[in-house]
């Protein structure tokens, strides 16, 4: 008996039936191409600050999430400006939302304290503890979301963190700068948000971050200044033909004021007994 697969008529009619059946699907409209997802229409806030809300749901709606795990820091009290809760209320979610002010912190831990799936903590987060906190606190290695918001060495930390694989990554980035500009602040333990437009990176600093972990940018807030980020193994389903600073960066406001132009009092950042200089780093990859 000859086989099938053996068969040299039959195995090469099965061939051509398979590219048949492949070139009458790829002839069908919509088959060859995703269609680029329309993350403007998505925005809509809950806690959010800025519409993030929807765009973090309509992410998971194209990417399932398999832990419906989420981690936060610079999570504030919980509740304003958050970009978990509404995971965590509205869509069952857990996950460790950490916060370095002490007030903050408080409340914030006494918001979750009767949530057994949440963890609220106070925590100054900074390259050489985020994955010892994440370690503490049994953050699964494949959990579904990172939140960077800590509005100084968020490049820094999110570049720390190597052991750990969330699937999808928010982080704010400094929109005084370009798309075409790299830049980011200089590294100190205890860098901190003072008011100025002195934090973080440039979006393409993190671009080029991102890609060297192995994501694709597929958001960019046109409010606030929020990027999202996804495994590069989904990115092709969100139909983006050219995720490049320049093709998505599209903000509704401009910087009117010239980067360094800091009030007086805050060229530098104050802290106990020193001061921390503030200096900018422009080739940093």
């Amino acid at each position: 008996m000859i086989s099938r697969l053996t068969c040299p008529r039959v195995a090469g009619l099965a061939w051509v039936a398979s590219w048949s059946a492949l070139l009458l699907l790829l002839a069908m409209p919509g088959a060859a191409e995703t269609k680029a997802v329309d993350f403007d229409s998505a925005v809509r806030s809950e806690f959010s600050q800025f519409g993030e809300d929807g765009v973090v749901e309509k992410i998971f709606e194209i990417i399932e999430p398999t832990r419906k795990y989420v981690v936060e820091f610079g999570a504030y009290d919980g509740v304003h400006n958050s970009n978990s809760r509404n995971l965590i209320v509205n869509h069952g979610w857990g996950g460790l939302q950490m916060e370095g002010h002490p007030d903050r912190a408080a409340k914030l831990a006494a918001l979750y304290a009767d949530n057994p799936k949440v963890v609220g903590r106070r925590a100054w987060i900074w390259p050489g503890n985020v994955e010892v906190l994440f370690e503490d606190h049994d953050v699964p290695k494949d959990f579904d979301l990172l939140v960077i918001d800590i509005d100084s060495n968020d490049y820094y930390v999110w570049k720390a963190i190597h052991s750990y694989r969330p699937k999808v990554v928010m982080i704010e980035y400094n929109p005084w700068f370009p798309p075409t500009q790299k830049a980011v602040v200089a590294f100190h333990p205890m860098n901190y948000w003072d008011g100025t437009n002195y934090n973080g990176a440039s979006i393409l600093t993190l671009y080029e971050l991102a890609k060297s972990k192995g994501y694709e940018l597929v958001y960019v807030m046109r409010d606030g200044a929020n990027l999202f980020f996804v495994d590069q193994q989904y990115f092709p389903r969100f139909g983006i033909e050219d995720n490049s600073p320049v093709a998505l960066w599209h903000p509704r406001w401009m910087p009117t004021k010239k980067l360094m132009d800091y009030p007086e009092g805050k060229d530098v950042l104050p802290v106990n007994r020193f001061e921390i200089p503030k200096f900018w780093i422009l080739n940093e990859r």
